[in-house]
Parts: structure tokens; sequence; C-alpha cells
């Protein structure tokens, strides 16, 4: 969450004042600063602040890290405690405040130092230039009692941090000590008139969005206003010469739709039609192929038989044991008579495929018709029936003996596709 939400979401809230007015110190004991600041957004862009300035340092020891940290723990708390009691009553608010000071900000156990204060550039230094006398300077800082004085090192960064603060007792230190307080000042009365800032920006934002509401009312007020009139005008419109437009006008428009929904309905069976006309063909011309290839093999087969049939069929012909001509003739007579079978059904195939294809293309033609026939002029009930009678009914395929065609129920499929 932004600075700008926080903002307008203290804008929103039941009690905005009490989000504008409430004091908290921010102390750091080890680096002797503290920091009392105005208003719960000033709190959390002086957090942001802490952040950030922590981030130009960079890489930071381990030490140091918890400072940041801290920083963005108190950020996370304030946006949890906006959320979540934004709409809450000033007694709700000030507890839970109380318990988000004592827990987060009040909470100095990391031992936090702020990222412009000048211990955290001189610590920082240390840890960049003399890694090794880190540690030592950290501790003197914090005024731990954790001291290892038989480490060179770590008595050298005590030295160097006590060093940093004995520094303050000469005549230029003492001027630094001046221009430190002069700064201070300037720091404290930032903070404040950044506070004051803040409550009239959330001000500001609580007005912008009451005249925003205003305004919408206005904006309403007149689009009702300019639909009466509009309403009044159309009524005052309505004479004779406007039915007389009016009427046909709407008769067109509803015979188009009219005529838009019979070919939603009518629009897949024709399409299936067509495909299938499509389909039937492919198989009547591969049966026309099959037929030619049978008859080309019959015939070769015939000329091969009779031209190297074995000389016993002639001899014994005409001699008196005539059973070999005899069985000869029964296998040949056999196997023409299976040939000619073959070739009739698939000729039976063939002449109904063709002739359903056209059956459908015909199907798909008088659907088209039809609703062209709707579109122009007007068609009668009974000429509606017969026209879907023909497009629905039952086609003869020439494969069966006696294929009868049985009508489908006018009625039934007329209601179906009519739809009245």
């Amino acid at each position: 969450m932004t600075k700008q939400e926080i903002k307008s979401k203290i804008a929103e809230a039941a009690v905005p004042e009490w989000f504008k007015t409430v004091e908290t110190s921010f102390n750091f004991p080890y680096t002797n600063e503290s920091r009392t600041i105005k208003g719960v957004s000033a709190i959390f862009e002086y957090v942001e602040q802490q952040i950030e300035g922590w981030k130009v340092y960079g890489e930071l020891p381990t030490d140091l890290k918890r400072s940041p940290k801290y920083f963005v723990d108190i950020k996370n708390q304030l946006i949890q405690f906006v959320n979540t009691h934004f709409d809450s009553t000033t007694n709700t608010l000030k507890a839970y405040w109380q318990s988000l000071v004592v827990n987060t900000i009040a909470n100095i156990n990391s031992k936090p130092i702020q990222a412009d204060s000048p211990y955290a550039d001189f610590l920082f230094k240390i840890w960049k230039n003399k890694p090794d006398y880190f540690l030592g300077a950290y501790k003197h800082v914090i005024k731990s009692d954790d001291y290892n004085t038989n480490n060179r090192n770590f008595l050298t960064g005590a030295l160097m941090a006590y060093e940093f603060e004995l520094k303050d007792q000469t005549d230029i230190i003492s001027r630094r000590d001046s221009e430190k307080k002069s700064i201070a000042q300037l720091r404290n009365e930032f903070t404040k008139y950044l506070s004051e800032s803040e409550a009239q920006v959330i001000d500001h934002l609580k007005n912008l969005s009451t005249q925003y509401d205003d305004y919408v009312k206005k904006i309403d007020t007149l689009k009702n206003e300019k639909e009466l009139l509009f309403q009044k005008w159309f009524d005052n419109t309505k004479d004779e010469k406007w039915q007389k437009w009016i009427e046909p006008t709407i008769k067109t428009v509803s015979e188009l739709e009219e005529t838009y929904k019979q070919k939603l309905k009518l629009e897949e069976p024709a399409m299936y039609w067509s495909d299938r006309a499509k389909k039937l063909n492919r198989h009547g011309w591969l049966a026309m192929v099959t037929v030619i290839i049978l008859v080309s093999i019959t015939a070769w087969s015939l000329g091969k038989i009779l031209w190297n049939s074995p000389d016993q069929i002639y001899s014994s012909w005409f001699s008196g044991d005539k059973s070999a001509a005899i069985r000869w003739s029964i296998v040949y007579v056999t196997l023409i008579s299976f040939v000619a079978f073959c070739i009739k059904s698939i000729t039976k195939v063939m002449f109904s495929s063709f002739h359903l294809a056209r059956d459908c293309e015909e199907r798909y033609t008088l659907t088209y018709f039809y609703l062209s026939l709707l579109k122009d002029s007007k068609v009668d009930e009974k000429d509606r029936q017969l026209i879907i009678q023909s497009l629905f009914s039952r086609a003869e395929t020439g494969l069966l003996k006696d294929d009868s065609s049985p009508t489908m129920p006018n009625d039934a499929i007329g209601k179906f596709i009519s739809n009245k």
C-alpha cells in the first residue's frame, strides 16, 4: 500500500480526525535520539523514509540489518491497522493503536538506528573501510556490556566509537553540536509541517469525495430531467403521419425477424443436405469405378478361359463321356453368376447414391427458395406445410422393393419450424 492509498483510506474513515491528530514518539536511547510525529499518514511517510534511507547504503552487515527490519515491521503493522480499523470508533482505535505502539513501535529490543542518524553513517563507513573494527564500534554505540578487551580489533573499534562521541567536547565539535541542534530543530519543524500538510491533504481528499458525490447526484438529476423532456417530446410527436410511418416499419422489421428465425432453423438442415449430397456423389462415383473394374476383370477372365481351355473339354463333348465338359460349364456359369450378382448389387448402390445426392441437392435448393419466398412475399399456411413436408419427407433409396416414403406429420414439423 502506498502513501496515497493510506491517505485515501483515512479520508474514507469513520473518524478521520483521530487519524490526523494521533501522536507517537520514536525513541532511540542508544543514540540519544527521539522524534515525535503527529498523524498516521505522517508516521507512515516517516517510516517509509527510514526504509528508503537504509536502502541507499546497499548491502549491510547483519547487526545493522535489524534497523531497516524494525521500520519494515512498523510499516506492515500500520497498513494492517488502517485496513482493519479505518471504520472503527474512537475508543476502538485508541485501544488498538496503544497495542501497536507497545508491541511494535516501542519494542526496541533490536536496537534500531535511524537511517539519517550520524551513527548510521559512522558505523557503515567503518564496516565498509575497516570491517575488522566494526563489531567493537557497534557494541560501543549500542552501549553493550559484552566487551572483549582481549581482542585488539574489537578494542580498536570501541576506541574509534568512543573518540567519535568524545569529539563533541572540542570547540569544533561544539560548533558542530550547535549546528546539529539547529538541524534537529529544522527537522522537527519540518516534521510538524509535514503532519499539518498531511492533515490538510486528508481534509482536501474528503472534500473532493463529498463534492464528487454531489456532482454525481446533479448529473443523475439532469439525466432524469432530460429523459422526462425527451419522453414528453416523443409523446407529442405521435401524430397521424408518425403512425402511418411507424406501423409499416414495425411490420417489416417483424417479418425480417421472422425470416431470420426461419433461416436459423433451416440453415443447419440445408448445410447437412449439401454435405450429404457431396458425400453421396463420391459414393456413387466410387461404385461406378468398382463396376467398371469388375466388368473389365470379368471380360478379361472370360477371354482367358476361352482361349486357354483344356483340350479335354472339347474332346469329351464330342466323345461318349461328356462329364468333363459339363463340370467346366457348371464352374464357369457359377463364376459368371456370382460376378453378375456383385455387379448388379454395386450398380444398385451406385444409382441409389446418385439418386439420394440429387434429392439432397433439391432439398438444399428448395430450402433457400422457401426462405426467399418468406422474404419477398407472404406464404400461406397450406403452402408452408407442403414445402415443409417436401423438405422433411423420407426419400426412396431404391435398394429395397416397394421402398415407400411415408411423409412425416405436417402439424408437428410445421409447428416446430414455423414456431407460431
